[in-house]
């Protein structure tokens, strides 16, 4: 289609052309850009590729049903009353919905100058986007607001709404139950996660510890303790273990110092630097944090910096218990306004913006099936 430009008709007719190119660039496209919103985090990665990334009703909230199993059962003989005791406690846990969007823009100028190439300019400005997209999911899920509030989502500086759930808070440390490692009981705060308290429901509540490990021997007692902890149940064992760089180098000697044998590796096509422990991925990931501390490395050039750290941490997830819930109009597709339109013209500019948009949450429900560890020392005795 050619563009025309003019005084009076040059806006709309470019308006109109890119309005319609990029929302069909986009729908073509999109499948791509969710599967690359992980592309920073094995977690997330994992979730979108199997079948953890599901649509979810509009309402309130969104409802995730819980897999933790509170209704009493009991055996009966033939004529036996059968209970009908109700269940008690809390069947569904309830997560809010949380908004994200990423501006598209462009010129006339940039239009002109690639008239005959106007899908290379669409093409980039998507990938412009889904860059920031990527970096910004994988933030707001490593560490929620960051140094010292972890646990709580992500908060805008411009307007004050929240991001997704923070995995610090879906698997916290030290805020309610005991120490996996010493025993002794939390004593942070504890947390409301859906809804529900984690405190005095000890069934909604992760597993956690405090490494105390001084030697590779003990080192590889502590990760196989939680890896224990975290199966024992229906469920399943752990199918992650996220760890900072220099725990996960840590993790290389030691398995070897105490096994005598190299970890196995991953699939050669996974994306993600790791090996496996038992039945789990152990990856390697620059955004996991300090948890004991309460705070992330220090990002240089982009890349956390695993040096700016006191401890590391290791934190254990069934992939089972984890969902990414989207609300199907809201699938990273262009915002459209009141008009249908999905660009708009700035009153004192000769630009385009549009906004690529999504809704929905990070969800679990069965803490019970993930822990952490925190508190790796930076180096051990053989």
């Amino acid at each position: 289609m050619a563009l025309t430009f003019g005084n009076t008709t040059a806006p709309n007719n470019i308006t109109t052309y890119l309005d319609s190119v990029f929302s069909t660039s986009l729908a073509n496209y999109r499948k791509t850009l969710i599967d690359n919103i992980g592309a920073t985090n094995a977690v997330l990665y994992d979730l979108i590729k199997g079948e953890s990334y599901e649509e979810a009703d509009g309402g309130t909230y969104i409802a995730e049903e819980l897999m933790y199993g509170l209704a009493p059962a009991d055996s009966y003989d033939g004529y036996d009353d059968l209970s009908t005791v109700p269940t008690d406690g809390i069947t569904q846990a309830q997560f809010e919905w949380r908004q994200i969007a990423s501006p598209i823009t462009y010129n006339t100028k940039e239009v002109i100058q690639n008239e005959h190439k106007i899908i290379n300019l669409v093409k980039a400005r998507i990938q412009q986007s889904e860059l920031g997209l990527q970096e910004n999911w994988a933030q707001a899920f490593m560490w929620g607001a960051g140094p010292g509030n972890m646990q709580t989502p992500k908060t805008s500086t411009v307007n004050g709404s929240y991001h997704v759930e923070p995995l610090p808070k879906l698997v916290s440390y030290n805020t309610a139950g005991n120490d996996s490692v010493s025993g002794t009981a939390a004593t942070g705060t504890a947390l409301t996660v859906g809804g529900i308290p984690e405190t005095p429901n000890a069934w909604w509540q992760n597993h956690w510890g405090t490494s105390a490990a001084t030697t590779y021997s003990s080192f590889m007692y502590e990760l196989e303790g939680m890896y224990n902890l975290t199966t024992l149940g229906t469920g399943g064992s752990p199918t992650h273990m996220l760890m900072d760089q220099i725990t996960y180098q840590n993790f290389i000697h030691a398995y070897f110092a105490v096994y005598k044998a190299n970890a196995d590796a991953l699939n050669f096509e996974y994306p993600f630097v790791g090996k496996k422990f038992l039945n789990a991925k152990v990856i390697m990931d620059d955004k996991v944090p300090d948890v004991f501390n309460n705070r992330p490395g220090t990002q240089i050039g982009g890349v956390v910096n695993p040096g700016t750290m006191s401890f590391g941490s290791c934190y254990y997830i069934n992939a089972k218990f984890f969902k990414i819930r989207y609300h199907p109009s809201r699938n990273w597709d262009m915002l459209k306004d009141e008009n249908g339109n999905t660009f708009a013209k700035p009153i004192n500019g000769d630009s385009r913006v549009g906004h690529v948009g999504w809704m929905g949450n990070v969800t679990v429900n069965n803490r019970r099936k993930h822990g952490v560890l925190a508190k790796f020392a930076r180096s051990y005795a053989s």
